[in-house]
């Protein structure tokens, strides 16, 4: 851990080195306007969620893509149980919704759609074996207050609430409840406060956020999830009035379940047992942003994909092989 917060504190000093009191004028060549003027403010990369408020009145639909893909197990042996994973794949298909109602409030709701495929090995023989769920998982209700802002700079504050609206039933073929990490949501209400700031000056753009995600109650199946927290820094660089890259470094750390379903055997499954489920992983990871000029306004669509640099698994889990996320977004 020590390791990660030196590694997010020298890449936030970098970044913040660009800087300034007053408004920068992109690059030349790209004959935009000064930066605090240009059509394109200031946005974070695609995997960022509330980095930024509207001005009252104003509205942002989106639509966001996420896939990542899980291969192999680390964190200890998997021999000694019944039921071995051997990949994972989960996607998700979010939409939003953004609305201002004062200067400095706006308010969020974001419902996700969620696809996980299993790939599993069963006893000595390792006979093949899968597993699918898919569904509405935890909706949640946002707010993004703008604490403090200059010309180039900003401070956000977020909060928000998790709805427990995703099945924590799901099967497999036989009838029996499916593992922890097959579920679509977690049962319970969750509060999720965290903290956003960002910067743009001389066609650089750079943030850093920190969230923290609390489970509130125990589920009906006599558990909770573990809590989690998530600290990433981010970098941007115009690449002309339209577009620009990003470079994003995400580092999260999630706690064991508290409690346990009584109905999964640990024996079966890694999944099955709740105090083999926390982990700390090191994201890196690289987008473009492109937002059309000309009549057409409000509009971005934005990519980002990357690898885990580091993770640490506590007890027998899949580990993280790569990422992508794609986000499309209408303010008006």
């Amino acid at each position: 851990m020590k390791f990660l917060a030196v590694l997010f504190i020298g890449f936030f000093c970098v970044l913040t080195t660009y800087a300034t009191d007053g408004c920068a004028a992109c690059d030349d060549d790209c004959g935009c306007e000064p930066v605090c003027e240009c059509e394109h403010p200031p946005r974070a990369p695609a995997g960022v969620m509330g980095d930024h408020a509207h001005h009252k009145g104003g509205w942002m639909v989106s639509y966001r893509y996420m896939a990542m893909h899980m291969e192999g197990v680390g964190g200890g042996d998997a021999s000694g149980y019944m039921m071995r994973p051997e990949s994972m794949d989960m996607q998700m298909h979010m939409v939003g919704a953004m609305y201002a109602p004062t200067k400095n409030l706006t308010l969020a709701m974001m419902v996700p759609y969620i696809i996980k495929d299993m790939d599993m090995v069963r006893g000595p023989l390792s006979l093949p074996r899968s597993a699918h769920t898919e569904g509405v998982g935890d909706i949640r209700l946002a707010g993004v207050y703008n604490l403090w802002s200059s010309h180039v700079q900003q401070v956000l504050l977020n909060l928000a609430l998790g709805l427990p609206t995703g099945s924590i039933d799901e099967e497999n073929a036989a009838g029996n409840r499916l593992g922890y990490p097959m579920q679509l949501g977690s049962g319970s209400y969750s509060l999720m406060p965290g903290v956003t700031y960002t910067g743009l000056s001389n066609g650089w753009g750079w943030g850093a956020q920190a969230k923290a995600s609390f489970q509130l109650n125990e589920n009906k199946h006599d558990y909770q999830l573990g809590n989690r927290y998530d600290l990433q820094v981010w970098g941007l660089r115009d690449l002309c009035k339209s577009s620009a890259i990003s470079l994003r470094l995400n580092g999260w750390h999630r706690d064991n379940i508290d409690g346990a379903d009584p109905t999964l055997a640990v024996a079966m499954s890694p999944g099955n047992d709740p105090d083999k489920r926390a982990a700390t992983r090191l994201d890196a990871l690289v987008g473009i942003d492109y937002r059309p000029t000309g009549k057409v306004t409000g509009l971005r669509l934005a990519i980002e994909g990357g690898v885990p640099l580091y993770q640490d698994l506590d007890g027998p889990q899949l580990e993280g092989e790569w990422m992508f996320i794609g986000g499309l977004q209408l303010s008006f």
